[in-house]
């Protein structure tokens, strides 16, 4: 009977990017030609370009795409070129073997051959742990490289260089140079912002971007294109400002001549550039935007329930609670990201404030006051919680077999060396082996339950959950009467929604939290007791639908 074969080729983002993909393809050239050697038929080849993941990882759709196969009887054996294109991670490899192993399915590596044999086995764990090794040292060489080049006063962005710069080579050595078409916008925001355009006072962020959209001049994408991954522009002509795009700028410390590599992580390196403006009005800037943080008032003064809360159901940008004509028989929610660069969005629709806002209250107070309908909202919400941890907990069982599939092995081990089987060296060498492996599956281990306990409803948590609601619907009836509570109420639960328009109708979907970490809280008297548990339960409504 012809085996039927399944082949799995696997590059990361630098393999990529150092090959155009042709390592990728020398793995699917070689995997084919293996099974046609051996008078396998293919019946799907799967390639992998990990970028954005880590071969260590799970989180593979082509390798869980391969697992699926195999729990469902579709392939007999699994053809890889070698080890660490299946995993470099050891507890990764072992689990991966024993669920195909599990499914019947075997895999087969075009450059070794590991037997199924003692022999083999140790072959091929130690195989496992240098490839592990190795990841480790590679990712250590990367960091130190980039460390030591970026140390020695070079930049590196990654892409383009920042709005105002373009990247110079001179011998080795990378650094920034001032682009003075560029320069002079920049300087142009800066002056605006700090000092004003000479005919009235200092600009906001916004009437800077309207004011630069009124000369069109030119942006950043105008000038160089979108860039990878970037939108192309729908609906804006060239010319066309954001207040985002302004205020990035005018917070950038590179403009006042330090660029930072890793601004995001927790030791940021700090590169001497060349400066667009000085100090003293990057440092003016700064202090005048510390200064509307501060004072400005973050809550609007009108009756807005959900304001902050609403996403727009076409880019998913967040709403604005607006008044319309400072009249507050008028309030609207509506998406303005349609005119802002590179959105795309077309949805600039109002929503009335008083519909939308109604809706969702009528909905909390539902959820509240009828634990029926919650407990039938929990069965759902539990049973999609259980689909998606079903392999994870899959996993977990097959990692306690492992793990106790090796404590099996390495006490049989110790009874052969006091019986005189074994002589000392021997059994140090594979003591030593089944210990690594044994750490390796038990830090898995440690992940995997600490996933299930993030995100799995227990029983102790769903009637942390009734119970709270049943405390907080106690309050309702005062809540009724006082809109801070009512918002108070949807603070605690972090409402969240999202309006679209779907074939000429408004729609509303909202979504709840009814339990947060360690949340207390006093609604209209009603103290809520401190929780133990990180899952909340996110609930979702159907789609409501909004009239004119």
């Amino acid at each position: 009977m012809t085996k039927r074969a399944v082949t799995y080729a696997r590059v990361s983002g630098n393999d990529y990017a150092k090959t155009g993909g042709e390592n990728l393809k020398g793995q699917q050239d070689l995997c084919r030609d293996f099974c046609a050697q051996r008078g396998y038929s293919i019946v799907a080849e799967l390639a992998e370009d990990d970028r954005g993941a880590s071969g260590a990882s799970f989180d593979l759709p082509e390798l869980a795409r391969a697992l699926e196969l195999a729990r469902a009887g579709g392939f007999d054996v699994l053809v890889v070129r070698e080890l660490d294109r299946l995993s470099r991670d050891l507890a990764k490899q072992l689990i991966v073997e024993q669920e195909l192993k599990r499914a019947g399915v075997a895999i087969e590596y075009v450059l070794y051959d590991f037997p199924d044999t003692p022999e083999g086995r140790l072959n091929k764990n130690l195989r496992a742990m240098l490839a592990e090794y190795e990841r480790e040292k590679i990712k250590q060489r990367m960091m130190r490289g980039k460390r030591r080049t970026i140390e020695a006063g070079n930049v590196m962005t990654h892409g383009n260089a920042p709005f105002g710069y373009e990247v110079v080579h001179a011998g080795s050595s990378r650094t920034f140079a001032i682009v003075e078409a560029e320069a002079e916008v920049i300087r142009l925001i800066f002056s605006w912002y700090t000092e004003g355009d000479g005919e009235s006072g200092p600009l906001s962020v916004g009437g800077i971007a309207k004011e630069l959209t009124r000369l069109k001049v030119l942006t950043y994408t105008d000038r160089r294109g979108p860039g990878v991954g970037a939108v192309e522009r729908t609906v804006n002509g060239a010319g066309h400002w954001d207040a985002q795009a302004v205020h990035r700028i005018l917070k950038s410390e590179t403009y006042a001549g330090v660029w930072h590599y890793g601004k995001r992580g927790n030791d940021p390196i700090p590169v001497e550039v060349p400066a667009i403006v000085s100090r003293e009005v990057w440092q003016a800037a700064q202090t005048r935007a510390a200064s509307n943080e501060r004072f400005s008032d973050r809550t609007t003064p009108y009756p807005f329930l959900l304001a902050k809360r609403l996403r727009c159901g076409e880019c998913g940008k967040k709403l604005r609670a607006m008044c319309k004509d400072n009249d507050p028989r008028y309030l609207y929610y509506r998406c303005f990201s349609m005119y802002g660069n590179n959105s795309g969005c077309t949805q600039g629709t109002y929503f009335r404030a008083d519909i939308v806002d109604a809706i969702a209250w009528d909905w909390i107070k539902g959820l509240l006051l009828d634990p029926e309908a919650l407990r039938a909202s929990l069965d759902v919400y539990q049973d999609e919680r259980e689909a998606l941890l079903a392999p994870i907990r899959q996993r977990l069982a097959i990692v306690g077999d492992l793990l106790q599939e090796k404590r099996g092995t390495l006490e049989r081990l110790l009874d052969l060396y006091l019986a005189g089987e074994f002589e000392r060296d021997v059994l140090t060498d594979r003591k030593r082996r089944l210990e690594v492996e044994i750490s390796a599956l038990e830090v898995e281990r440690g992940k995997l339950e600490k996933t299930l306990a993030a995100q799995a409803l227990d029983p102790e948590a769903r009637e942390s959950i009734l119970e709270a609601a049943r405390l907080l619907g106690k309050g309702l009836e005062i809540a009724e009467q006082d809109f801070d509570k009512r918002r108070q109420l949807v603070e605690l639960l972090d409402v969240q929604g999202r309006i679209a328009v779907e074939d000429g109708k408004r729609v509303l979907y909202l979504e709840v939290e009814l339990l947060r970490e360690s949340v207390v809280a006093n609604i209209t008297g009603i103290q809520i007791p401190k929780s133990n548990h990180t899952m909340p339960a996110s609930l979702a409504s159907s789609p409501r639908k909004l009239t004119k």
